[in-house]
């Protein structure tokens, strides 16, 4: 998938963020819990060197006992820490996994509602497969960056002002010092991982996306004895993987490198200065065991920026990646608001077409008369489905428009428009479920089990049904346990039970004998008696009592007409009446 990036990557991420529900008490709960935590660790360094200042005269001073509570003081004090620290993770968990939740969900919700056009523009496993990956990464950051950054920097800045109440610059110059230091890290760390995340991401989304290609049409590959082929094509994308994994396993030990000198080095700097300081004699034990322990949480404070750096710089990759997406157009942005409720005849005004830079249609102009039978008819290739695909407005045409009831069609509101039409489309797909799940798909009413078998009866499925277990069998992925005329036939009862207004059938009796294209094309005439109907066929047969017929030649209109007056007028429909084009929309 190829996405343009329109905008900057920070704009792109407040996007996103406004297509969830933040969990603002938890992220709060969070907050606060970890600010609670900086303070605790601001006070500890100095409530430890108030025990130094103590000068003990014997067991009954009454200094014992102030050192006694100054020690329950830090006791309860890194308790509280502790369990605070337990606390803020265990709810920064439920947070983070609420927040990729949502994201997942918003992604979800997106990818179903695409255009037609949009969806078919992409390989669908691979953008599904970095949505659902990519979330995490945006989401670990943003919970990094609301829950424990502002309680980091303030951390960081109050230690800067109480070393600088001390009254040596040295020190303040020390903590200072390693901020240039670890900045440097974080940001030569973020970058390596970004561009090694990238890589691997985009490297596992293709290989996911071949994987599943070619798990799902196994039976081809073994029919054409290509398994040793296809391994061996497979092998190449996994060694791309194991590339990529090599050098995010490199960046991994890098940062791990990184994090250890960024460690190191700032400890050095703190204890070097501290140490010079407190022989010179510039400042006291209390001064330097003060400044110590805030100097050993300082640095780790700055180096935690180092996880934010490059969580920021994965976030930064799938941001993009996500919003090239969240940024497509959906059915709702296509559609006006006009209500669709009643039909009416059908016209193309020289309707033009391209797809993929193909002409498919070219000034296609035809009338369908409402409650009429209307067949369209072809070669291969010919654009009789792509007039179906423009009817439900899965596209637009270029050229001209399309009206229903004088109305362009563009100015209904979607989802009222499609209501109009029960739609059988090429191949009749199906999803994983039930036999009642594959009848009752997209039906607004309620169908009892009568009713439903009643359909499978006029189908010829109700006794191959029931020899599987009856509506309750459950079909598989796709419907894969059917055979490819059980889908069609079921596809057809679906369709009639949907009970719609307008009945676009695609090819409805193409996987089934003669008997059985005869038996379905007169049981939708029976079912769809005095709705408009519009019908893509391959055997004419079933269509020559249609009140009009649309012969497409190469995306033209080469006729139109009754069967009677097209077999004297029309020499494309004569081809086709004589065998001479093997028929396939």
């Amino acid at each position: 998938m190829t996405e343009k990036r329109t905008q900057p990557i920070w704009k792109n991420f407040i996007h996103l963020i406004g297509q969830i529900r933040l969990p603002i008490l938890l992220i709060a709960l969070a907050f606060f819990i970890n600010l609670g935590r900086a303070a605790i660790g601001l006070a500890v360094p100095e409530k430890i060197a108030g025990l130094a200042d103590m000068e003990f005269t014997g067991a009954n001073s009454p200094l014992v006992q102030t050192a006694v509570g100054i020690c329950l003081t830090i006791f309860a004090l890194a308790l509280a820490e502790f369990v605070g620290g337990l606390a803020a993770t265990y709810i920064t968990y439920i947070a983070k996994a609420r927040i990729n939740r949502d994201f997942q969900a918003a992604a979800s919700r997106k990818v179903f509602a695409l255009t037609v056009a949009e969806a078919e523009a992409r390989d669908p496993k691979e953008f599904i497969s970095r949505i659902t990956t990519d979330t995490g990464f945006v989401s670990d950051f943003l919970i990094d960056l609301l829950v424990l950054e502002v309680p980091r920097l303030y951390f960081l800045i109050s230690s800067l002002i109480k070393v600088s109440r001390m009254g040596n610059g040295m020190l303040l110059l020390s903590f200072i010092l390693i901020v240039p230091v670890i900045v440097f890290g974080a940001a030569w760390s973020g970058h390596v991982t970004y561009k090694s995340q990238t890589r691997l991401q985009n490297t596992i989304a293709r290989l996911t996306a071949r994987l599943a290609e070619k798990v799902e049409h196994a039976e081809i590959i073994k029919a054409y004895n290509r398994t040793e082929d296809e391994i061996a094509d497979g092998d190449v994308f996994i060694d791309e993987m194991k590339a990529a994994q090599k050098k995010t396993t490199l960046a991994a030990a890098f940062n791990q490198l990184i994090a250890n000198i960024l460690f190191i080095v700032p400890t050095l700097i703190i204890m070097t200065a501290g140490a010079m300081q407190l022989l010179a004699g510039d400042i006291s034990t209390a001064q330097f065991i003060a400044y110590f322990g805030l100097g050993a949480t300082y640095q780790k404070y700055i180096a935690d920026h180092l996880t934010l750096w490059v969580l920021a710089k994965k976030a930064q990759g799938a941001t993009f990646r996500i919003s090239g997406i969240m940024t497509l157009d959906e059915d709702r942005d296509i559609g006006g608001g006009r209500m669709a409720s009643l039909p009416g005849d059908i016209v193309f005004e020289h309707v033009s077409f391209c797809l993929g830079g193909k002409e498919i249609l070219s000034d296609v102009s035809f009338t369908v008369k409402n409650g009429s039978k209307f067949a369209i008819v072809g070669g291969s290739g010919a654009g009789k489905s792509t007039l179906l695909n423009l009817t439900e407005q899965f596209y637009r045409p270029e050229k001209g428009c399309i009206t229903l009831n004088g109305v362009d069609i563009r100015e209904f509101e979607i989802g009222s428009y499609r209501d109009l039409f029960s739609y059988l489309p090429q191949n009749a797909p199906g999803f994983d479920g039930t036999v009642r799940d594959f009848l009752c798909y997209g039906s607004e009413t309620q169908h009892s089990d009568e009713e439903l078998k009643r359909f499978l009866e006029e189908v010829d499925m109700l006794e191959a049904v029931e020899a599987n277990g009856g509506l309750d069998y459950a079909v598989g992925t796709g419907a894969s346990k059917l055979s490819g005329g059980q889908r069609q036939r079921l596809a057809v009862a679906r369709m009639l039970l949907k009970g719609a207004k307008i009945v676009l059938a695609d090819e409805a009796t193409s996987a089934l004998d003669y008997e059985g294209s005869r038996r379905i094309a007169a049981l939708i005439d029976k079912y769809a008696a005095g709705k408009t109907r519009i019908i893509v066929a391959h055997d004419l047969s079933t269509v020559l009592d249609a009140d009009s017929i649309l012969v497409l030649d190469r995306g033209r209109v080469a006729g139109i007409g009754t069967h009677e007056d097209l077999k004297d007028s029309c020499p494309a429909y004569r081809r086709l009446l004589s065998g001479g084009e093997e028929e396939e929309a």
